[in-house]
C-alpha cells in the first residue's frame, strides 16, 4: 500500500505545481496592469499640474532656468510642485540658490512618488538625490522656455508633454530633465518606455494619455517630435552626463534634545547595496505648533543641514559648534555623539567605494 500512498502524493503535488504554472502568469498580468493604471494615472496628474501652472502663469515652466553664468538652478519638476500636492516641499526651496546647494539638499532627496514608474526599482542616485522616471518634450521644456499653448500648432491633442523614461534616470531637481522622443520606444536606457510592457505611456498637450508599443513606427514617432514649436539645438542641449543610479534609501534616525526646545535634530542615513552606509548627515529643524502651521510666514522654514559626516569626522566637535549644544543636556550629548559614532564606523569609505 505504501507505494499506492505515494503515487497519490505525487498526484496531488504534480496538480498543485501545475496549478502553480497556471496561476502565476495571470499574478504577474494582473500585478503588472495594476502598475500600468498607476503610471498612467501618475502622468495624469502630472499633466493637470502642467496645465493648472500654464493658467497661472499663461506659459509652460521652463524646463530649466539657467543664469547668464551658466549656472543650472532649477526645472521643470520644481515648478510645478504647488500644483501637484499639499507636501510643504515647495515652500522649503530655495530658488536663488542651484540644485546643487545643499540649501536645499533635503528636499531634493525626497521621492516624489507621482514621478516613478510603479515596479522600477531605481529611485536614486548613489549620491541619494531622488529620481525621476518622467521625461519632458525639449521643444516645450527647455532652457529658460515659456512656451504657450497658441504655439502648439498642430493642436495640444497632437502635441507631446512628457513620457516614461526606459532608463538613464535623472533626479528629479536636474533642470535638464528632457529628451526627444527618438525613433523607436524601449530601445536603450535613452529611449522612451518599459520593455516589462512593451512600450510606454506619452502625456499629450490636451491631457490625454495614449500607449505607444515598441512597435510603433519611426516615422510616427518622428512626426510628433517635429509639431511646433521646435526648439533649437542650444535651447535643447544637455550636458553629457549619466547619472548611476540603483535601489537605495535614507532613513531617518531621531537625536535627543529637551522636548521644550523648539527645534528638533535628527540625522539622514543613505544605503546602498548589501546595507552598506554611504553618506550620513545631520539636520535641525524648527518644530511648529498647529496654529503656526497654518501661517505661511512659518511654512517656510525646512529642515536646515547642519554638516555632513565621513569616516573622518570629529562627530563630538561637530556637534559642539551647532545650537544642540544648547538644546541638549550633557547626557543627551553624549548619547547623541555614541549614536552617530556608531554610525560613523559603518559608513564606506570613500577610498573603499572607488
Amino acid at each position: 500500500m505504501s507505494w499506492q500512498r505515494w503515487i497519490s502524493i505525487s498526484l496531488v503535488l504534480g496538480m498543485l505545481l501545475l496549478a502553480f504554472g497556471l496561476i502565476m502568469p495571470a499574478v504577474f498580468q494582473a500585478r503588472e496592469a495594476a502598475r500600468r493604471s498607476s503610471a498612467k494615472n501618475n502622468l495624469k496628474q502630472i499633466g493637470l499640474a502642467l496645465h493648472n501652472y500654464h493658467d497661472t502663469h499663461h506659459c509652460l515652466p521652463p524646463g530649466g532656468t539657467i543664469r547668464e553664468d551658466d549656472v543650472a538652478m532649477q526645472g521643470w519638476i520644481a515648478m510645478i510642485m504647488p500644483f501637484l500636492d499639499a507636501s510643504p516641499y515647495y515652500s522649503w526651496l530655495d530658488f536663488n540658490e542651484s540644485w546643487q546647494s545643499t540649501e536645499n539638499r533635503y528636499v531634493f532627496d525626497q521621492k516624489l512618488f507621482v514621478f516613478l514608474i510603479p515596479g522600477v526599482e531605481q529611485q536614486y542616485t548613489d549620491s541619494g538625490y531622488a529620481l525621476t522616471h518622467i521625461m519632458g518634450n525639449p521643444n516645450l521644456l527647455h532652457r529658460n522656455s515659456d512656451v504657450t499653448i497658441k504655439e502648439m500648432t498642430n493642436g495640444t491633442s497632437f502635441t507631446w508633454l512628457a513620457g516614461e523614461a526606459t532608463g538613464d534616470f535623472q533626479p528629479w531637481c536636474y533642470p535638464f530633465n528632457w529628451r526627444p522622443l527618438g525613433t523607436k520606444l524601449c530601445q536603450g536606457p535613452a529611449s522612451y518606455g518599459r520593455p516589462e510592457w512593451g512600450g510606454g505611456h506619452i502625456l499629450f498637450a490636451d491631457g490625454h494619455i495614449k500607449f505607444f508599443t515598441d512597435a510603433t513606427s519611426a516615422q510616427m514617432l518622428q512626426r510628433y517630435d517635429a509639431a511646433p514649436p521646435v526648439a533649437t539645438k542650444a535651447e535643447t542641449a544637455v550636458p553629457k552626463k549619466v547619472f548611476q543610479t540603483g535601489d537605495y534609501h535614507w532613513d531617518r534616525i531621531d537625536l535627543q534634545s529637551d522636548p521644550k526646545v523648539r527645534d528638533e535634530y535628527f540625522a539622514t542615513g543613505f544605503r546602498g547595496s548589501a546595507d552598506r552606509l554611504l553618506k550620513l548627515n545631520v539636520y535641525s529643524q524648527i518644530l511648529l505648533t498647529e496654529e503656526e502651521q497654518e501661517l505661511s510666514k512659518f511654512y517656510l522654514k525646512g529642515p536646515r543641514l547642519l554638516f555632513e559626516i565621513d569616516s573622518t569626522t570629529d562627530i563630538a566637535a561637530a556637534l559642539k559648534a551647532t545650537p544642540l549644544v544648547e538644546a541638549a543636556t550633557p547626557e543627551q550629548l553624549e548619547a547623541n555623539v555614541k549614536t552617530l559614532q556608531a554610525l560613523q564606523k559603518r559608513l564606506l569609505k570613500k577610498d573603499s567605494a572607488r
